[in-house]
């Protein structure tokens, strides 16, 4: 003879096991929308890495530009005293240069940024073409599934 608790959970069994299968594919599901967005994480924070790298390189170019600049306006202005007109010249030309030297770092700057920032456009779009994907065909068997 059956009590009543173990009628219940005979009735309920089915039920139980069915959404049992629905935790276990949602799980599926969910591990292999995780996997690209993890690997997406993790392409952005080398790109990061390689962006400040790259920047930091720019940078100290730019401080050598600098200290040489300013070590040949030391030694100029000994020359300076003689010939204030060449002192001058010179000034210019060096402010010019100087001026055609920043404008280069900082396009070389924006390059980087923009090719990092195309760089991580492509892995977004391929990370978002996997998830549609994953839940395209997910979708599919929970049809089948469900008949």
């Amino acid at each position: 003879m059956e009590t009543a608790t173990q009628e219940r959970t005979r009735a309920f069994a089915p039920a139980t096991m069915s959404n049992g299968d629905a935790v276990a594919f949602s799980l599926g599901v969910n591990q292999r929308v995780i996997g690209p967005l993890m690997e997406l994480s993790i392409a952005a924070a080398k790109e990061y890495a390689r962006l400040a790298a790259e920047l930091q390189i720019v940078a100290l170019e730019a401080l050598h530009d600098a200290q040489s600049t300013v070590l040949r306006r030391q030694s100029a202005w000994a020359d300076g005293l003689t010939d204030p007109w060449d002192l001058y010249h010179r000034g210019c030309v060096d402010t010019l240069e100087s001026t055609r030297r920043t404008l280069t770092l900082m396009s070389t700057s924006a390059r980087l940024v923009t090719q990092a920032a195309d760089r991580l456009q492509t892995a977004a779009m391929d990370t978002g073409r996997r998830i549609r994907e994953t839940l395209e065909s997910s979708s599919g068997a929970r049809e089948t599934t469900r008949r």
